[in-house]
């Protein structure tokens, strides 16, 4: 077998010593004689170097298959698991006996995949993170318009590869195959000459309607928040790139089906940075909301999720609004300033929207029934109601004056919905945990008790686990 098909650290059984190999059913069944493994191909075709799949059944391209061991020495090949519903999969256990899964793209058989160049394979494991990651309802249906911008722009490619190697390092745990480099240095290779190619775009003039480009951003961003645990990087590939370009470009309804997908993409991931980092976003702008409610007029039905993204916008924006006021007024004046006044009653106007959205949410979901993101958008819900009243009952100019501040006993209600929420959502579906930060944080935050607290810090391990390393920065804000 060649070098590039040889694995690192041959995977049998823990029993091996290293030195005894296993043959496969089909080369035990031949009588072909095993290769007495010390890290080197085997020089002949009629035997045997063990392992899964073995050299022989490659290069015979017929299945490998292992013999069934017995209780007392079972030695451990690729298993076969069911098949999810996006393609095949299947694990191999390491020395240390750790389960890793490799998946692999609908109708490719895993000989097929070991064959196969980097390239390919780390654009197999991008498509797979893509499906395993639902950022929006129609995320995944991406890849077919993605795949002609790929094939024929550099800086989409390599981006792509980034994202892809980096997720093939995290399942193959840092292994490679014999004479290639570890995946996730592939990965900054990649990331770094996108990011060249990407500023030496940046210059063109026709550069923001570039759609490659576009999604370049993105997928940087992503790498950013899959590599980096400061989240800095991805603030600056959002605030910097995407959000940049997008202004240039100027909204507008009538966009492709990719274009559309980025623009829901964008919205959602921009609106949780407003809140998160406490900034500015385009989307606040008057012409971005116009459009908006454009589009969902034209929509065929109402759809909860998209209108408690336009709420979160604004409240980001009237929370920014509210503090840059309340600055302007001397503190000794704060108490009798008609300012004031007018801010807790706009306050109360915000929350009756989130209020009225929730009623309306609950009533489709009594005839539609409840998935996963309206879950989500529940989550949001909840946190916006926290998040406005930490505007006002952290501060005393409000204490005689109606405002939407929370009692504890409300705090704590809407603390534990958001806690069940998270864990059904990063539990039971697709959503990747990058997109419950937000509420996340508001609960951590607020958590009084230690086994509240617990449960935050238990699901950011459980979006860490997911590959996100930035949730590493939002736990450590929240023991700081």
């Amino acid at each position: 077998m060649s070098s590039s098909t040889t694995l690192q650290g041959r995977m049998v059984g823990p029993l091996d010593k290293r030195r005894r190999v296993t043959r496969c059913l089909g080369c035990a069944k031949r009588r072909i004689k095993v290769w007495d493994f010390a890290g080197i191909s085997a020089a002949n075709s009629w035997q045997c170097e063990g392992g899964f799949p073995c050299a022989r059944c490659i290069r015979q391209n017929t299945v490998c298959v292992a013999q069934q061991q017995s209780a007392h020495g079972m030695t451990m090949f690729v298993n076969q698991t069911q098949q999810d519903d996006f393609g095949g999969s299947h694990r191999i256990s390491d020395q240390k006996g750790m389960a890793i899964t490799i998946r692999h793209s609908p109708g490719t058989h895993q000989l097929d995949f070991i064959r196969r160049d980097k390239g390919t394979r780390f654009l197999d494991y991008f498509v797979s993170f893509i499906q395993q990651n639902m950022f929006t309802m129609r995320f995944s249906s991406i890849v077919p318009d993605l795949l002609p911008l790929i094939s024929t722009s550099p800086v989409l490619y390599n981006a792509v590869i980034a994202v892809g190697a980096l997720e093939a390092n995290r399942h193959f745990a840092g292994r490679t195959l014999l004479g290639e480099e570890p995946p996730y240095v592939d990965s900054m290779t990649s990331y770094h000459k996108s990011m060249g190619i990407l500023r030496s775009c940046l210059g063109k003039s026709n550069v923001m309607q570039r759609e490659d480009v576009l999604w370049a951003t993105f997928f940087l961003g992503l790498f950013e928040l899959l590599s980096d645990d400061s989240g800095e990087g991805w603030v600056k590939h959002m605030l910097y790139g995407t959000s940049k370009m997008l202004q240039l470009a100027g909204p507008s309804d009538c966009m492709s089906s990719a274009r559309r997908i980025f623009y829901d993409l964008f919205r959602i991931l921009e609106a949780s940075r407003a809140l998160l980092y406490n900034e500015e976003t385009i989307l606040s702008q008057e012409c971005w909301l116009r459009l908006q409610k454009t589009l969902s007029n034209n929509a065929s039905r109402w759809e909860p999720m998209e209108e408690i993204i336009t709420i979160m916008i604004q409240t980001s924006a009237f929370s920014l609004r509210a503090a840059a006021i309340i600055k302007m007024i001397p503190e000794a004046e704060r108490f009798t300033d008609p300012s004031v006044a007018l801010l807790a009653a706009e306050g109360l106007n915000a929350q009756d929207t989130i209020c009225n959205w929730h009623t309306q949410t609950l009533l489709q979901l009594v005839q539609d029934g409840p998935n996963e993101y309206s879950n989500l958008a529940l989550l949001y819900y909840h946190a916006l109601l926290i998040f406005l009243s930490g505007n006002y009952d952290y501060f005393p100019y409000w204490d005689k004056t109606p405002a939407p501040v929370l009692s504890p006993a409300e705090i704590s209600e809407h603390l534990v919905a958001i806690l069940e929420l998270s864990g059904e959502v990063l539990r039971h579906s697709k959503i990747p945990g990058v997109m419950l930060f937000f509420p996340i944080t508001v609960a951590g935050s607020r958590s009084r008790r230690v086994d509240q607290r617990s449960e935050v810090l238990n699901l950011l391990d459980s979006v860490f686990r997911q590959g996100f390393v930035v949730a590493n920065r939002i736990r450590d804000g929240l023991l700081e």
